[in-house]
This record gives C-alpha cells, sequence and structure tokens, in this order.
C-alpha cells in the first residue's frame, strides 16, 4: 500500500489539466450513469470530476460556473427520456430541481472538505437531499443514485436492508473517496479500505438473499397483465365507436386471460375512457366479467369530467370474483403538469385467497413512502396499472422492482407504452412483456402469493435519520474546532 500511495503522489497531478476540463468531464459521465442508455460503473465515478474542479477551484463565479454544469449535465441526462407524445420542455422541469438538490452537498463539501469527518459529508448531504425529493415534492425519485444499479440484481437486495438511502450512500462514498485520492494523491482506510470492503460484503450479501430466494418452493398464483388498444392520452376524446371497440377487446383479452388460469388480471393505466354519464353501466359491466369469469380484475380507465379545462379521474375499480367493488382509488400522486385529482384516501389491500393484494397508479410508485403504506398494511402482492412512454422504457418498470425489494413484495406492473412485467420480492421479473412488441397483449406470470419479511420495512428511513444526525453532529464539532482556533491580532 505504501508503494501505491508513493506511486499516487509522483503521478498524475490535478493541477495540470485546467479546472474546466472537469467541468466538462463531470458532464459526459453524469449523462452516462443515469436514466436511459446507462453505463452501470459510470455511477461510481460520475461525482469525482465535479468533486475535483470545487477543490481546484474558489469563488462565487466558479460555484455560478458549477452550477450551470450540473444542470446542463442533468438537462442532458433528462433529454434521453424525452420521446412523443413528452414535450421538450418537461426536461426544465426536471434537470433545474434536481440539480438544486443536488447542489448543496457539494458546496458544503467543498467548504468543509479539510474538516474531520468530512469524507462523509458529501454522501450524506445527498441522500438527505434525495429523501426530501423523494418524500415531500413531486419529483418523485428520479435521478436517485440507487437507480443506476437497476441492471445488478445482487446490489439492488441492499434496498432491502437501509431502503435506496443506503445504496446511494455507498455509491457517493466511493466517488468522494476517490475524489480525495486523486486530489490529496494519498491512500487511506477510509478513502479505500472501508468503502472496498462494504462494496464486497453487499455484493455477497445480495448474491447469497438473491440465489437463497430460489432455494425452496414457494405457494403462487397465477396473474396476467391485459393491454388496451387505446392509444388517447388526452384531447380529442375518443368516440363512442371507438370506446366500443376498446371495450371490446378488453373484454375478450380478459376472457382469455382467465381461460389461461389466470386469477388476478390487471389492466393497463387509462385502458379505456368512460364518460361520467356512462360509469355506473361501466361498473356494471366489469362487476359482471369478474363474476362470470371467477377473476378478481383491477379494472384502470380515465373519467374525464370537464374539457375547459381538461380534468379527469385517473383511477381504477377493485373487484373480486363475486363481483363486490372493494374499493376504488385515485391515483394518488399524478405526474407534474397532469389534469388528474388528486387521490386522498388511505390505502386499502385486499385479501383474495389469502394474498393481501393491494395496487396503485403508474407515477405513485416512484415515491418510497407509498410502498411503504403497503409495507404496514401487510401487502403480499402490489398491483399497478401503468401508462409510459418509449423515452422512460423498460427503465420505469426497472424502477418498480426497488419498491418490491424495499417492503418485501410482489409487483404486477401492466404498463401501456412500455414494459410490463411480475416482478417478485427479490427484483426479479419472471415474465416481461413489451407493448412495442408483436404480441396477444396478455402477459401470464406465476407469483409468489407470500411477501417475505426485510430489515428496511421495520426499520423504515431510520439510516437517513442517522445521517441527519451526523450532519448535525458534524456542524457542532466544526463550529467547536473554528472557535477554538487562534485568532492574530495585529
Amino acid at each position: 500500500m505504501k508503494n501505491l500511495s508513493s506511486t499516487l503522489t509522483q503521478g498524475f497531478s490535478v493541477n495540470k489539466i485546467s479546472p474546466l476540463w472537469y467541468l466538462a468531464i463531470g458532464v459526459i459521465t453524469m449523462t452516462l450513469t443515469h436514466m436511459t442508455f446507462s453505463i452501470e460503473v459510470m455511477a461510481w465515478v460520475s461525482s469525482v470530476p465535479f468533486l475535483i474542479y470545487l477543490s481546484l477551484t474558489q469563488g462565487w463565479k466558479s460555484r455560478l460556473t458549477f452550477f450551470l454544469a450540473l444542470v446542463l449535465a442533468w438537462t442532458l441526462v433528462v433529454a434521453k427520456i424525452i420521446s412523443d407524445p413528452i414535450p421538450l420542455m418537461l426536461v426544465f422541469l426536471y434537470s433545474i430541481p434536481i440539480s438544486l438538490f443536488h447542489l448543496p452537498a457539494y458546496l458544503f463539501w467543498s467548504k468543509f472538505k479539510n474538516q474531520k469527518y468530512a469524507l462523509f459529508l458529501f454522501p450524506v448531504i445527498m441522500i438527505i437531499m434525495e429523501w426530501i425529493q423523494y418524500t415531500f415534492t413531486p419529483l418523485a425519485s428520479w435521478g436517485v443514485a440507487a437507480y443506476t444499479m437497476h441492471d445488478n440484481v445482487s446490489l439492488i437486495q441492499t434496498v432491502s436492508l437501509f431502503g435506496m438511502a443506503g445504496l446511494s450512500f455507498l455509491i457517493y462514498w466511493v466517488n468522494v473517496s476517490i475524489a480525495n485520492i486523486i486530489i490529496k494523491r494519498k491512500i487511506s482506510i477510509s478513502t479505500f479500505h472501508f468503502p472496498l470492503i462494504l462494496l464486497f460484503l453487499l455484493i455477497v450479501f445480495g448474491s447469497i438473499r438473491y440465489d437463497m430466494s430460489k432455494a425452496t418452493g414457494i405457494e403462487t398464483v397465477t396473474v396476467a397483465a391485459v393491454g388496451t388498444d387505446s392509444e388517447v392520452s388526452g384531447l380529442p376524446l375518443p368516440s363512442k365507436e371507438s370506446n366500443e371497440q376498446t371495450k371490446t377487446a378488453l373484454f375478450n383479452r380478459t376472457r382469455t386471460a382467465a381461460d389461461g388460469g389466470a386469477k388476478i388480471i390487471a389492466w393497463n393505466e387509462a385502458a379505456i375512457f368512460i364518460m361520467p354519464e356512462d360509469e355506473n353501466e361501466w361498473i356494471n359491466s366489469i362487476k359482471e366479467l369478474a363474476i362470470e369469469l371467477n377473476i378478481t380484475l383491477v379494472a384502470a380507465y380515465v373519467t374525464p369530467f370537464s374539457q375547459t379545462p381538461f380534468r379527469y379521474e385517473n383511477k381504477y375499480q377493485f373487484v373480486d370474483s363475486s363481483g363486490n367493488i372493494t374499493h376504488s382509488y385515485l391515483k394518488h400522486q399524478p405526474v407534474p403538469g397532469e389534469p388528474a385529482v388528486q387521490g386522498k384516501l388511505p390505502l386499502k389491500v385486499v385479501d383474495i385467497a389469502g394474498t393481501s393484494i393491494g395496487a396503485a397508479i403508474c407515477y405513485d410508485y416512484d415515491f418510497p413512502y407509498l410502498a411503504k403504506g403497503y409495507g404496514k398494511l401487510g401487502a403480499d402482492m402490489v398491483i399497478v396499472p401503468s401508462s409510459d412512454w418509449r423515452g422512460i422504457d423498460p427503465l420505469h418498470t426497472e424502477m418498480a422492482a426497488f419498491r418490491a425489494v424495499e417492503q418485501g413484495h410482489s409487483v404486477l406492473r401492466s404498463t401501456r407504452f412500455g414494459l410490463s412485467a411480475a416482478i417478485t420480492p427479490y427484483g426479479e421479473m419472471v415474465s416481461q412483456m413489451s407493448s412495442f412488441d408483436e404480441n396477444d397483449k396478455i402477459m401470464y406470470a406465476q407469483m409468489s402469493a407470500k411477501g417475505v419479511t426485510t430489515l428496511y420495512s421495520i426499520i423504515q428511513d431510520s439510516f437517513v435519520y442517522l445521517s441527519i444526525g451526523f450532519l448535525l453532529f458534524f456542524m457542532v464539532i466544526t463550529v467547536r474546532s473554528n472557535s477554538r482556533k487562534p485568532t492574530i491580532q495585529l
């Protein structure tokens, strides 16, 4: 190790390159890290160039330049998920706020980087700001570092312990550790040994947890996701003839899925538009369908009640095999700009043959707090009727896997304009179907009838609260340290 430290000391110096180059490299690494078309390994180094830039520069002009570079990076990141019918201006609706949420961690680290325990300042503030974003703002969890591991089933298991905050913390810790090694040209236990050992242990834990999930047999239930022919997303509203065709196709596919053995069937979000005056008749028809087929049906649809301005209810009816409407649900978290009435009623789970089932709608499951609600209710399975677009496919469905692992329940995501998937409590997609492929719009799956208990479902956001405690502790010892420094009198 001494030889390695000596090599670093005699080798590359960060001062040999203009600080602006680090900004440019940071924009590139950040762009390659998040959302679609991402490179997983980049997550471990994506913040390093930005941290080096901040260590080399001072003054408000350099910080303003840094912020503009950060906004540019996130603008390019968000631009990767923009495709029809999403307007390009939506980029700034997310890129600027996400940049503002990330900015404090960079600035605080740059100011106090030489203080004791400052190594943990960057990851601590980052996960606190991420938590604030997905808990208290409509931006949900988009941009969270943990999602960069969406293809790594072993590391995804980490969120069963401490939620996304734990995995994000490790990613940010590795970033600041690498930056410190490059800047100071010195390796220490906290910048090399600890994060490396922790990463290794978490990979081992995740691999064992995932493999053990397959070591014993489980009770399963046959489910199906049934797709719609409707491509309506707003005005103009579909004609009665078009609606009737959509209904006929939905009902026929539902019958086919039931004939194939499915006992629980979920439609896509906005599977059909039902006018208010037709809703009672519509509800009676889906109740009769559930009785006829002896199935549990999560029938998602939209009821527009105003065209000027355009407003609607984005909802589902949860119908059991006896034709009872156990509950209706309005989307709790409409996408920013979506003209939907926000649902306020408490979450509910329904016992179906011994399996506790809840449901949410699309964007709802980008909010960990909502999945925690179902975790508290003991849900074994959560059904998520969804509607995506090409730019966020299949990423949005892969994000739902994190909710499954966090709370230990299965997720059935039935998706229009995207990937439908049956996801185990361990984040594995045991069945999937893309609406962009040529298929019959029916996806079958055998899903676990029972969920599993996770540490995170018990301790919830304790890791975040500990991080807030550390931040307060750091501020206290920093103030005390600075107050003890001798002053020079002239």
